[in-house]
């Protein structure tokens, strides 16, 4: 899978002064770090057994971006990006046994490709445009890393964890939402900057994980992880 992605990212790249000759494309190089938040949905919501997000984490994205013009002001906008998450999932239980609590922090990393529709104002100063992405993403996941899992509860009683690798699901989408501006630099310069939202649509929970219940139900049954990317991202296009 990596030796797929780097085939890719080489082709893009050999690619990129061939395309970057017609002025109806623009090749770009992003940066983006990252406030990763988890959301989850407590399915069961019992009263004596609870699930829920546990914190935040700086994480980054970065990779190729492409606008293809269609229009003075309109671009669709597509790429390929590296993007790291972190997911934090707590629970605490109240059974005859006791009180327990435990947490699962594991951390993500995906390829994502964005397909978006890309707005431009008029310029609003000498060289510069605002500009607003609205769109989707893509994203498979490459790796998986459980960063903390730890519990107070005897023999797995309510939740243990799930096997290296299988706590989540390989796919994600997302809504995406940018507000930025940019401004050229040279004839064939652009240098861009601005805030993204990054909402993941989708439960990516695999049906193990990363909290796997005692009982042998599902994951999905009990619980949906889905995840958010708060970003600031900047960048160069050519």
């Amino acid at each position: 899978m990596k030796n797929k992605i780097i085939i890719a990212f080489a082709l893009l790249l050999i690619s990129a002064p061939v395309f970057s000759q017609d002025s109806r494309f623009k090749l770009g190089l992003r940066f983006a770090p990252s406030l990763s938040m988890t959301r989850v949905v407590d399915i069961e919501e019992k009263d004596k057994k609870t699930i829920e997000s546990n914190g935040a984490g700086l994480r980054f994205s970065a990779g190729l971006t492409g606008d293809f013009y269609f229009g003075k002001n309109y671009s669709f906008y597509t790429g390929l990006w590296y993007t790291t998450m972190r997911s934090g999932v707590k629970f605490s239980s109240n059974t005859i046994l006791g009180n327990f609590e435990g947490e699962a922090i594991y951390s993500l990393q995906y390829v994502q490709v964005p397909v978006a529709i890309k707005l431009f104002t008029n310029e609003i100063a000498t060289d510069t445009k605002l500009y607003f992405v609205i769109g989707g993403t893509a994203g498979i996941k490459i790796n998986e890393k459980d960063i903390d899992w730890d519990s107070n509860q005897p023999s797995d009683e309510v939740f243990s964890k799930p096997g290296k690798g299988t706590a989540y699901s390989y796919f994600d989408a997302g809504l995406l939402l940018t507000a930025g501006a940019e401004h050229q630099l040279g004839e064939n310069t652009i240098i861009f900057g601005g805030l993204s939202y990054n909402r993941g649509l989708l439960g990516v929970q695999s049906n193990k994980g990363p909290l796997k219940s005692s009982d042998g139900s599902e994951a999905s049954d009990t619980y949906t992880v889905s995840h958010q990317l708060l970003s600031l991202e900047v960048g160069l296009k050519f």
